[in-house]
């Protein structure tokens, strides 16, 4: 069973935004069952940097958008953005250098409390700033 499932509760009203979020819930899924499985823990590492690349695709556009419509918080918000792909890209290079079922278990919480934390608290914070359509 998917450990997270995308609901409206996380729809931010940006369709690209909304995508990326998609995208993200469902690597992240990947990982926590390659986790859980234990089958395949060298994927886990392949799939997390596809999860830092999208990532930091995702929160670039965030920001240009958050900018480009005056969100007053832009500072803090990508300050949150930096320390999470600070975190992820630690995890990934300490599971590169010794793949572990230990390691791969705190990625999957890193990330599920980022989506949890991140997306529905911070991110919810800029949807009366931006359009609810990629403009």
């Amino acid at each position: 069973m998917a450990l997270l499932i995308w609901t409206n509760e996380f729809r931010v009203g940006v369709d690209s935004l909304d995508a990326d979020h998609i995208v993200i819930f469902s690597l992240i899924n990947h990982i926590d069952e390659a986790h859980l499985s234990g089958t395949d823990e060298r994927a886990i590492g392949r799939i997390l940097k596809v999860l830092i690349d999208r990532a930091v695709a995702h929160f670039q556009r965030e920001e240009m958008l958050m900018k480009r419509h005056g969100f007053p918080d832009l500072e803090a918000h990508a300050g949150e953005h930096r320390k999470i792909i600070e975190d992820l890209q630690i995890l990934y290079e300490a599971y590169v250098n010794a793949p572990s079922a230990a390691i791969s278990g705190e990625i999957v919480k890193v990330l599920s409390a980022w989506l949890e934390e991140h997306v529905l608290e911070t991110d919810m914070c800029y949807r009366p700033y931006i359009p609810g359509e990629d403009t």
